[in-house]
This record gives C-alpha cells, structure tokens and sequence, in this order.
C-alpha cells in the first residue's frame, strides 16, 4: 500500500498519529503539499483548536479543493477531532464558518446541547455506544474507553451518518460520522490506548 498522508496545518498532533501508524507497520508521511495529498489513497486530517483558524490555515494552504478533490476521486479521509468537525459545512465557534462540507451538518457547543452545563473543554475517557454496525468498528471492544478532549461537538443533519455516538449528562455526544469514503473520530485513537489503534488499522485497511 502507498504511504499515507498526514496534513499538516499547523493545528494537529501530526507526529504521534506518525508513530501510531509506524507502530502499527504503515509508513506515512506529514504535508501541506495539495500535489502530494492529491495523489495519496489514504489521508488523516488531524486536528487541535479551533474551527476558524483551521479553516484559515487550510485556506492558505490552498489544502481545501485537494481534500474536496480526494473525496471526489473516491480517496479515503479520516479526521480526528478537529480534523472531524472540519468535514461539515458550518462551525459555530467564535463566529459561523464556512467547513470543507463533506458531511452534511455543523459544529456547535457541547454546552448549546447538554441540559446541564458542564465545564468545558470536555476532557476523559468514554465508552462508545454503537449506532450501528460498520468496518470502521471492526474488532472494537465494546468495554473500551477512548479519549476525548472537545469543547464542541458534531450535528449531522443525516442520522445515518453518526455510526457511534457516547454520554455526557444522559445526552448523546456524536463520536463517529461516515459517509462513503469519509469517516471522523471525535476522540484521539492514537492516545486512546491499543484499542483506539485498532481504528487506524481499519482505516489503512479497507
């Protein structure tokens, strides 16, 4: 299988996700070359802070039709965290932006939906409650714990698209979205332990 490429811009946890995947047996490398992203099967859109500056930088970077481009040829993307919320078509924090809209939906405040507020961000480890069964949870324990640190969460405006969800205050926090050859992982897989590793190995897989 070709390498895959990790983009780098400027607000991702690009190397540990590097060594998880070399751990794992998969060579990858980090880029912000449209070129080399374009002509990759496989890319991680990784992701720490905040909408409108990833936005921003993505912009910059001229990353946003490479990774429109990618979906388009039927390329898979995997975004973690950040890189998750990116792949709607809106974020709400600070002020309405514009996402690279692969997925139908928009990012608001966990605190916009929680009846209780809680302190955010959201830092810890949950257990994930499958929606439905899919190749991205193939081997997935479902005793396991995975960690999330967000302040914000994901609203698909299809259902289908939410394969997993867990639960804050008895509310229902999106945890995994796919469609097609799209998926997004709201937790971090790479700091989540073996089994949070298992979904790189589904991903670089299928």
């Amino acid at each position: 299988m070709k390498e895959i490429a990790i983009v780098d811009y400027n607000l991702g946890n690009i190397t540990s996700i590097k060594r998880a995947l070399a751990f794992l047996g998969y060579k990858s490398f980090i880029t912000n070359d449209p070129e080399k992203i374009l002509k990759s099967p496989k890319i991680i859109l990784p992701g720490v802070g905040a909408f409108p500056t990833a936005m921003k930088y993505l912009k910059e970077y001229n990353l946003i039709e490479a990774i429109n481009e990618t979906q388009k040829k039927g390329n898979d993307i995997l975004g973690i965290c950040l890189g998750m919320q990116l792949l709607m078509q809106f974020g709400n924090e600070f002020k309405k932006t514009k996402g690279l809209s692969l997925i139908e939906g928009e990012v608001l405040s966990i605190n916009n939906i929680v009846k209780k507020k809680i302190k955010l961000p959201c830092i810890g480890w949950y257990k994930l409650n499958k929606n439905r069964e899919n190749e991205v949870l193939k081997n997935i324990n479902n005793d396991q714990w995975f960690y999330f640190v967000h302040s914000f969460m994901v609203s698909c405006k299809n259902k289908q698209n939410v394969i997993a969800d867990y639960t804050i205050n008895n509310i229902s926090i999106t945890a995994i979205v796919k469609k097609d050859n799209v998926t997004g992982l709201q937790f971090h897989p790479e700091n989540s332990g073996l089994e949070g590793l298992k979904f790189f190995t589904n991903f670089c897989k299928n």
